[in-house]
């Protein structure tokens, strides 16, 4: 069996935004999920919910996704916002920031998939331990 996904969650109490590198070497597609844990708006400006892109995770450009932010207050078992990407031909690294219109807590969740290769190492998989059965 090939394990073909990786998840990774970033989240932060009490911020009003939050930012996450991902690192998608090895992988050809990715979901990126942002919610707040209450329900809390949007920032309506791009500068606060973005998806950026870089080679070496230090320089960062921002991609083009397309989206146009409104203010929302969806309730909390809605995402506020989902990214699509297409990794083949991207950079390696992915920056999503997510902001919101008050102080909440943010949770941001990607999922990698379509390997190229089955990781064999828990560090490769993102987790401190792994088992394949």
């Amino acid at each position: 069996m090939k394990p073909i996904s990786k998840f990774i969650v970033a989240n932060g109490a009490g911020v009003s935004t939050l930012t996450a590198s991902i690192d998608t070497r090895g992988f050809s597609y990715a979901q990126i999920v942002a919610s707040a844990t209450i329900t809390n708006g949007l920032h309506t400006t791009a500068a606060n919910t973005i998806l950026e892109e870089s080679d070496d995770n230090s320089t960062f450009t921002t991609v083009t996704t397309g989206l146009s932010q409104v203010t929302t207050s969806a309730a909390t078992s809605v995402a506020k916002v989902a990214w699509n990407v297409d990794l083949r031909g991207r950079k390696r690294y992915l920056k999503p920031t997510v902001g919101l219109a008050a102080t909440a807590g943010i949770n941001v969740t990607a999922v990698l998939s379509d390997a190229v290769d089955q990781p064999s190492t828990a560090a490769e998989a993102g987790t401190i331990n792994v088992a394949y059965l």
